[in-house]
């Protein structure tokens, strides 16, 4: 039995689609109260902050499953992209807003972190894409080799 390796482009939209996932459960800021405790604002107590969340993690889902429509799936990462482009500022202008009285946890920068897996993957997308090119123009090639010897033996 052969165990197939998924490709590295799956495996990064797969871990941009985890850490978004992961954002779900995180919290975006906290503070510390005078008794102690921490008040804490999480993702999914902004329903903005919910939608923009849910939507690229799901974008990210469906990529996956177009591996074999390369052309959409890297359409659909740079749409994916844009989107967490617009996220991360949009988290960046929450920043300074609270930046005062509240510190901002590690997964206020999973957007970045998405964006840099997102063109990674779109880099080793195309060059299957082209790979697959190549391929099908050396195969056209050989075949019209082929036909014009075909011809020449029939004279």
């Amino acid at each position: 039995m052969i165990i197939r390796w998924p490709r590295i482009q799956n495996v990064l939209l797969a871990i941009c689609s985890a850490l978004l996932l992961s954002m779900l459960w995180s919290d975006f800021c906290h503070a510390p109260l005078a008794d102690g405790s921490r008040y804490s604002i999480k993702f999914t107590d902004s329903p903005q902050f919910l939608i923009f969340t849910f939507t690229t993690m799901v974008l990210g889902i469906v990529t996956i499953a177009y591996r074999k429509a390369r052309i959409l799936q890297i359409r659909l990462c740079i749409i994916e992209a844009l989107l967490l482009i617009g996220y991360q500022g949009w988290i960046i202008v929450e920043f300074f807003k609270l930046k005062k009285a509240y510190s901002f946890s590690i997964a206020t920068i999973f957007p970045m972190v998405c964006i840099i897996l997102l063109l990674i993957a779109i880099k080793y997308i195309w060059r299957d894409e082209a790979l697959d090119l190549s391929g099908d123009l050396t195969r056209r090639y050989r075949k019209r080799i082929e036909k014009r010897k075909a011809k020449g033996k029939r004279r």
